[in-house]
């Protein structure tokens, strides 16, 4: 138990330091994590900044968050990715969505991204972290059992890995919402580097 601990730690902190990377986080930043789930992302990433808020549509995985040992500079709230401008009516520096933009298909991806763009700062930066490539759905279901798996979830419309996006559908959302994008490789020594990519978008004030 304590070995898995260690590794899930290890891997949580490789998660952190690339998130600060790719966002450039500052001191001064006010940052958005949204689909937060339990906060343990959010908890991380308010080491580095001036504000966290962290927003899931989940009341269950918000009241784990919560039951954290939580710094002074972190909030929560209950609201819906697509309707983020309902409850949240501040501004951000930096928005993260790490880990969870596959569960939404394309037309609820704009209206997220659209959201998410309401609440940006001029100038401002969002990553949508850790996103399964198309092109590389076959590496991730590279075993018989797991193909096996897969069209078995597929003929009952279960899929456990929601939507592998491609990086045309990621640029459209980009365009489409006045923003440049920036398709980028993964490192790789993240957990999933071998079949899922970031993408980076920024507000074209800036």
């Amino acid at each position: 138990m304590q070995v898995q601990r260690n590794a899930d730690d290890r891997t949580l902190t490789a998660i952190e330091s690339h998130i600060c990377k790719l966002l450039n986080i500052k001191k001064t930043d006010e940052v958005l994590d949204v689909c937060c789930g339990n906060g343990l992302i959010s908890t991380r990433i308010a080491k580095h900044c001036k504000t966290v808020v962290g927003v899931d549509f989940s009341s269950g995985l918000l009241h784990s968050a919560k039951e954290q040992d939580l710094a002074s500079n972190i909030q929560f709230i209950e609201e819906d990715a697509i309707d983020l401008s309902n409850s949240i009516h501040q501004k951000f520096d930096k928005i993260i969505l790490y880990y969870s933009f596959q569960y939404f298909d394309f037309k609820q991806g704009m209206q997220v991204v659209s959201e998410m763009k309401k609440i940006l700062k001029p100038g401002g930066q969002m990553l949508i972290g850790d996103v399964p490539n198309k092109k590389k759905f076959w590496s991730y279901y590279d075993t018989l059992p797991k193909r096996f798996f897969y069209f078995k979830q597929w003929l009952f419309k279960q899929p456990k890995m929601g939507k592998f996006w491609s990086e045309k559908e990621m640029r459209m959302l980009a365009e489409e919402n006045q923003l440049k994008g920036l398709f980028l490789q993964q490192d790789k020594k993240l957990p999933h580097a071998h079949y899922r990519f970031d993408f980076l978008m920024e507000d074209k004030q800036k």
